[in-house]
């Protein structure tokens, strides 16, 4: 899933991390194989990882390939899993998957992540990033966000909508609505590839409804980007952008990160979905 470069700023903004997160020990350990990459964008990936270490835990290391290569247009970075296993009659990623088993499940890098040599206006220091740069860490850190399962199925083609992917749905796509009251429809039950499921994905109304997101996004289902035109990679698999806008503690994982935006912390939204999927 891809995070694309955002409009540009006017003022620099920052998410600081949890004080908890330096003193916390890792849950979860994090095996990175580098393509391409310099010392200085390693040592802020590393930093990522750090930051989901003790965020995440496993008993099976995570593996994860990341390259740096040409990209398309205001892409900055894109990762997802390389494969997707049954559990529990959905589709997991890698990393549920290995840790549900107990065991890695298949050699071949658990997330697959790119980030863009197109750019030459990276931040890879440890402080907030300038106007005018693009905070390499943040990026990773949305990046390995959706490698450990923060997407969906979802998918628009000639109007007709899914949320499954060879017949079946993510953990993901379970918790997900039209509209944001507990009792509004879910997505997985409407009908597969009809064109109800395409209007809903485009309907700019879809929420991610669990007890944990309601508790940590006080008593509110978690609006998801879902815009009038389907956005492949981008649409259903975001939080929306307006809801949780630049500076909010949960604007990590929306579909786009602007230069001068530095964000050191996952929210508590994003945490406590990735809980509600399986971590």
């Amino acid at each position: 899933m891809p995070v694309y470069a955002g409009p540009a700023s006017d003022a620099p903004s920052l998410v600081p991390a949890d004080t908890a997160d330096a003193k916390a020990a890792p849950t979860v350990k994090f095996n990175v194989t580098y393509v391409g990459f310099t010392p200085a964008a390693k040592a802020a990936f590393q930093r990522a990882l750090n930051a989901w270490a003790s965020k995440l835990s496993s008993p099976v290391p995570i593996t994860v390939r990341a390259s740096w290569e040409p990209l398309g247009a205001n892409i900055l970075g894109s990762a997802g899993p390389s494969y997707a296993w049954q559990c529990n009659g959905m589709l997991c990623v890698d990393a549920i998957a290995n840790k549900k088993a107990g065991r890695n499940l298949n050699p071949a890098p658990d997330i697959v992540a790119r980030f863009s040599s197109n750019f030459s206006n990276w931040h890879f220091g440890t402080g907030p990033a300038p106007v005018g740069k693009y905070d390499f860490q943040s990026v990773v850190m949305h990046e390995i966000g959706h490698g450990v399962g923060f997407l969906g199925f979802g998918n628009v083609t000639n109007g007709k909508g899914t949320v499954q992917l060879q017949g079946f749905n993510s953990p993901y796509d379970r918790f997900t609505r039209l509209g944001s009251t507990k009792t509004s429809p879910l997505l997985w039950k409407m009908p597969n590839n009809s064109a109800q499921l395409g209007r809903a994905l485009t309907s700019n109304n879809v929420f991610f409804d669990s007890a944990k997101v309601r508790s940590a996004n006080a008593g509110k289902a978690a609006k998801l980007y879902a815009p009038a035109g389907f956005r492949r990679g981008s649409s259903y698999s975001h939080l929306d952008e307006k809801a949780f806008p630049k500076g909010n503690p949960n604007s990590l994982m929306t579909y786009a990160i602007g230069d001068g935006e530095t964000i050191r912390s996952q929210g508590p939204v994003s945490l406590a979905l990735l809980k509600s999927i399986g971590w």
